[in-house]
């Protein structure tokens, strides 16, 4: 169970989170709330890649977070295959291979990441992030760039390849994600 708890966080005197309280203990959540809100500022709390200003903070010891963040972070100078691979040592060539085909054309997985679009980027990226071995998925605004196919076959993939995980999705569209249970960032 990962628990925030009356958390509160400023950047430069603005005031981003103040006395939020969440709890994620099984199944799928939904960070919901328009954009600047502080959505994003709650998955790094998660992360322990910041610190909160007031508050407590509640992560069990040594859990495993699989992470989509809003920029892609992908290697460009190589291939989408080497970019599931790099980061994720459980995985074999061809169970990647396999998964880059659930979401992308048949030659993507030669392809540098550098030559992809947008959209087809974001989906190697949750390519990426559900193959990693992790207790926790966290995909931070994981539907940017996609269309309504590209965004119905991700989220079937996402589905696919939970295994059971904790899964903390941040967006302020919630179309298709109606089994998740919402938390409202305001």
């Amino acid at each position: 169970m990962i628990e925030l708890k009356n958390i509160t966080k400023s950047f430069d005197d603005k005031k981003v989170l103040d006395s939020f309280s969440a709890v994620f203990d099984e199944g799928g959540y939904l960070l919901k709330g328009p954009s600047g809100i502080g959505k994003t500022t709650c998955i790094l709390l998660i992360l322990g890649l910041i610190k909160p200003d007031e508050g407590e903070l509640s992560v069990p010891d040594n859990t495993r977070f699989a992470v989509c963040f809003q920029e892609n972070r992908l290697f460009e100078k190589e291939t989408a295959l080497t970019n599931i691979l790099a980061v994720n040592d459980n995985v074999t060539e061809e169970a990647a291979k396999s998964a880059i085909l659930e979401l992308l054309p048949e030659d993507t997985a030669d392809k540098k990441a550098g030559e992809l679009s947008g959209g087809m980027k974001r989906r190697l990226a949750v390519i990426r992030a559900m193959l990693h071995d992790s207790d926790v998925v966290i995909l931070d605004e994981p539907f940017t760039g996609l269309d309504d196919a590209s965004r119905e076959q991700t989220i079937a993939f996402i589905r696919k390849h939970l295994n059971g995980r904790l899964l903390i999705i941040t967006s302020h569209d919630e179309r298709g994600l109606d089994d998740l249970k919402v938390i409202n960032v305001d």
